[in-house]
């Protein structure tokens, strides 16, 4: 059996944090996911009600916020980490499972039930 490479683990950890996301919000809420959760979210949401905002914007928003959350705020602003997110919103764009998740994550950021 093969270990599971970087790629892969960071494929399950999205996947388990855009699940996280698109449940209901009384299921995903953890008390030690409160503080630094909620203040992204705060900000997504804050930026799904900018009219000039489209969905891709605020599907990469997301996939920012998780991958920033996961490896640290501090890596936001470097070339590669902005070319990784970019590469992962392609990734879970291309995906038909990945793509409803993140639509449904977008539809609630935006005020929708997803």
């Amino acid at each position: 059996m093969d270990p599971i490479s970087q790629v892969d683990q960071l494929a399950l950890i999205l996947r388990q944090r855009i699940l996280d996301q698109s449940k209901p919000r009384s299921a995903r809420r953890k008390a030690s996911d409160t503080g630094t959760r909620s203040s992204w979210v705060a900000s997504l949401k804050a930026l799904a009600a900018t009219e000039t905002v489209d969905d891709r914007q605020l599907r990469r928003a997301l996939i920012q916020n998780i991958l920033a959350e996961q490896f640290g705020r501090d890596l936001v602003n470097e070339t590669k980490f902005q070319q990784v997110v970019e590469r992962v919103v392609e990734t879970l764009e291309a995906d038909t499972s990945g793509a409803i998740l993140m639509a449904r994550c977008v539809a609630e950021l935006r005020g929708g039930k997803g």
